[in-house]
């Protein structure tokens, strides 16, 4: 078997006009006149913000193609997301099948259906045995890249001073695993003496609930990293919490994808929540569509690889999606 994540934005909460593949006889969605059938997207469910933002730039670009727009909710049930697959394939209409694996393995038997059924599938972000094609990055090198900015904060800020360092985390799936390695590594090597520990979390809800207990057990924790967004803003909610100010010069957040309410708190003066890396939505939203039309219409696809920016309070302002821009 073959396992590729090459890499990439991503977060991290379906919006509105999304449909929940299961709920509407194996997924629904508003379909141009003479449609040509559909095509179906699958994230792992629908509390990620960036993967929203995703699905809703993508839909009028479908269905200017001519194609029904599907989309489930599997929350990151591994199951559901191969049932909805499964009935997307038996449904007739689907004319190609795009997503972001909960469990790679898993994917590989229902894949092998769609294409027995000449239904081509496409991965977000991961490559498996089977698909014809993928949305890449690098998640490692973008997590050392974090790392890098990290550190060289760190020393301006505290010299050689120990810090210490607290690295959100999540194992469950490669994506993740490896940008959290490339953040945990690159801060490790270049700030030795740094305290640097993982703290599982993956939700908002998560974040605010590990950093109130790390912030019990270490209450001089200053640098918080993550390698998504949700579980950042729940950080910066337990520390507001516990009276850190929002310019407080001596805290760091930084984290990976951003939605507008991230890029709000990074454009507040002197914030705490001082950088991110993020893939633009709207360029993602792009690549997703191609890929779906390209694959519905019998053409060939191929990986494309997608790189990810530096968002700042000098720059943040390019990255607000609709009319999120203030």
């Amino acid at each position: 078997m073959r396992r590729v994540i090459v890499a990439l934005a991503a977060a991290a909460m379906l919006g509105a006009g999304v449909a929940a593949c299961g709920s509407d006889g194996g997924g629904s969605g508003a379909g141009a006149k003479g449609s040509k059938g559909a095509v179906a997207m699958s994230f792992g469910g629908s509390t990620i913000a960036l993967w929203n933002d995703e699905i809703n730039l993508m839909r009028p670009m479908i269905e200017k193609a001519g194609y029904k727009f599907l989309v489930d909710d599997p929350q990151f049930k591994v199951q559901k997301q191969v049932q909805d697959w499964q009935a997307w394939i038996a449904q007739g209409e689907v004319k190609a099948i795009m997503g972001w694996p909960i469990q790679v393995d898993a994917l590989i038997p229902v894949t092998k259906q769609a294409t027995a059924a000449k239904i081509p599938v496409l991965g977000y972000a991961v490559a498996w045995d089977g698909v014809k094609g993928s949305l890449l990055t690098k998640p490692e090198e973008d997590g050392g890249r974090m790392a890098d900015e990290a550190v060289a904060w760190i020393k301006k800020t505290y010299g050689d001073k120990p810090v210490e360092v607290a690295v959100l985390s999540d194992e469950s799936n490669d994506l993740t695993r490896l940008r959290v390695d490339g953040i945990y590594n690159g801060v490790k090597a270049g700030a030795p003496n740094a305290q640097v520990v993982k703290v599982p979390a993956l939700t908002l809800e998560d974040g605010f609930n590990a950093a109130k207990r790390q912030l019990t057990a270490h209450p001089d924790t200053k640098v918080w990293l993550s390698y998504s967004n949700d579980n950042l803003k729940g950080v910066y909610k337990a520390l507001m919490d516990a009276h850190v100010k929002k310019d407080d010069p001596n805290y760091l957040l930084a984290g990976m994808d951003v939605t507008n309410q991230d890029l709000n708190l990074i454009r507040i003066p002197d914030s705490i929540y001082r950088l991110a890396f993020a893939f633009r939505s709207t360029v993602l939203a792009k690549v997703n569509a191609d890929l779906l039309i390209k694959a519905a219409s019998g053409q060939p696809v191929k990986d494309v690889y997608v790189s990810f920016e530096k968002v700042t309070a000098d720059n943040a302002k390019q990255f607000y999606v609709g009319n999120g821009n203030k």
